[in-house]
């Protein structure tokens, strides 16, 4: 009897209806003059069916109850019994309840997944930047043991490295703005040459530590995005291009005409060693890194991902064409009618 009082509550409207109807019952048969012993008869056999019918609901209600307590008091719902609904409106709540879990175990495996790649990131970030650190610590530990014999390389040196610490650095919080998917983006009109010279002022030195020729052509057009996350692309894509061409070599930046003149192409171009026809159709994918990035051991696997998804922010559509030893070109199409405003 531990939820007797909860079921007469429960089904309060049903027993008054019964005791109603009953009422009714016995005016009738009293104004009709009716038998006595009829109605007694009557009133016997409707209210021994309803304690029948009674006990039996009691104890269905009882189970159920007692089930769905249980439930409640579990850290997690994972399923509920496929036979727990009787009626049309409590299968319509079990349906909306399975519906919210499997929504729920949708979002802990984003989550879970969310969080793995993080952690995936984090590991190869440490070990990209432990390279530089080393790097810098050697060189400090040369210059404290020869003072008198410092070199303008070794200063060049120092620099490179600590800039490559500092662009690290700078990418695991831009990775983290990007994957928060939270980013304020503002949209301005800028002019293109504007953002290139920013990109490539904050590469100078790497362009002239590794004796990169750099050549910028052509960059008139203005267009309506986000100066920041633009920039941050145009990083990237220079980043790769110092990265995997050799000494001595050649970056051009420029635009390229379109058949839209709402169009603008912004082209980065390097004569590098190329990317592998099998890789080019998943270089955007996270955590690829390809035959160049394995074999340098230099990739993340992060950089062109983080490109794309902040391109697609801006609704910029990114292109690659390249060939193995014969350079990679970099297509950034901004097509200012479908640049994203929210």
């Amino acid at each position: 009897m531990k939820y007797l009082g909860i079921y007469i509550k429960d089904r309060k409207m049903y027993f008054f209806l019964t005791a109603f109807i009953c009422g009714v019952t016995a005016v009738i048969n009293y104004l009709y003059s009716a038998p006595l012993q009829a109605g007694l008869y009557a009133f016997k056999i409707s209210l021994t069916v309803l304690v029948i019918v009674c006990a039996a609901d009691y104890v269905h209600f009882y189970k159920k109850h007692e089930n769905l307590q249980r439930h409640c008091h579990l850290k997690e719902v994972h399923a509920l019994e496929e036979d727990a609904a009787h009626t049309a409106i409590e299968r319509d709540y079990q349906q909306l309840v399975l519906k919210l879990i499997q929504e729920k175990a949708q979002l802990a495996e984003h989550m879970q997944k969310k969080q793995t790649d993080m952690m995936d990131y984090y590991a190869i970030w440490a070990h990209q930047i432990k390279t530089p650190i080393a790097a810098v610590d050697l060189l400090l530990q040369v210059m404290e043991e020869n003072p008198q014999e410092v070199a303008e390389q070794d200063i060049k040196e120092l620099k490179s490295e600590l800039f490559k610490i500092d662009f690290y650095v700078e990418a695991v919080m831009n990775y983290l703005r990007l994957e928060d998917l939270s980013s304020d983006f503002r949209f301005e009109t800028t002019a293109v040459e504007t953002v290139v010279k920013k990109a490539v002022k904050r590469f100078a030195g790497q362009f002239i530590h590794r004796q990169i020729t750099l050549a910028m052509e052509n960059l008139h057009s203005e267009i309506e995005t986000d100066e920041k996350w633009l920039l941050f692309i145009l990083e990237q894509l220079l980043s790769n291009a110092v990265k995997y061409t050799q000494k001595g070599g050649t970056v051009k930046i420029y635009e390229k005409e379109t058949l839209l003149k709402s169009d603008t192409v912004l082209v980065i171009e390097d004569n590098g060693i190329g990317i592998q026809s099998e890789d080019l159709p998943r270089i955007m994918e996270r955590g690829y890194t390809g035959y160049n990035g394995r074999g340098a051991s230099k990739s993340s696997g992060i950089g062109l991902y983080l490109c794309k998804k902040a391109a697609d922010q801006l609704g910029i559509d990114i292109e690659v064409e390249s060939e193995p030893y014969h350079g990679t070109k970099v297509l950034l199409t901004i097509r200012q009618h479908h640049t994203r405003h929210e």
